[in-house]
């Protein structure tokens, strides 16, 4: 998991633009499980949008924008390394990377200038993670 001190690195406009993204991004198998729309209000949460913030985002469950516009609008590379995070871990909230989830990582990666093998890579080790994380708490389950 990555641990960014978003308020130091990521602008207010790029958090929201963040937040919109990933929540455009658990759209994109037409289907956004409660898993996903959880994943997007930790987020949220997490970057301490406003309400009028957060309303923003919920819109895209229901009506998905441009996820390549929205994307422009974060500029730093912490904050799209951030992004490209969350957005895998949205893409992976229900257990499954469908083809219209792969396709738009790879259309984020192309436009944030990242090498598609590398991205490749990093998707692979964010899968890696949150598998050996749910493996970890069904251990702790049951002990």
């Amino acid at each position: 998991m990555l641990d960014f001190p978003i308020g130091e690195l990521i602008t207010p406009e790029e958090q929201v633009a963040v937040a919109r993204a990933v929540a455009v991004m658990a759209s994109r198998d037409d289907d956004v499980s409660d898993s996903e729309r959880h994943f997007v209000e930790e987020l949220m949460g997490q970057m301490m949008l406003l309400p009028e913030e957060r309303d923003l985002v919920r819109k895209e469950f229901s009506s998905p924008g441009d996820l390549l516009q929205i994307a422009k609008a974060v500029k730093h590379r912490e904050a799209r390394i951030f992004l490209y995070y969350q957005a895998v871990c949205a893409a992976m909230a229900d257990n499954v990377l469908v083809e219209g989830e792969k396709d738009a990582l790879g259309k984020l990666a192309e436009a944030f200038e990242f090498e598609a093998e590398t991205a490749e890579r990093f998707v692979k080790w964010v899968q890696d993670s949150l598998e050996l994380r749910e493996r970890g708490q069904q251990i702790l389950v049951e002990m």
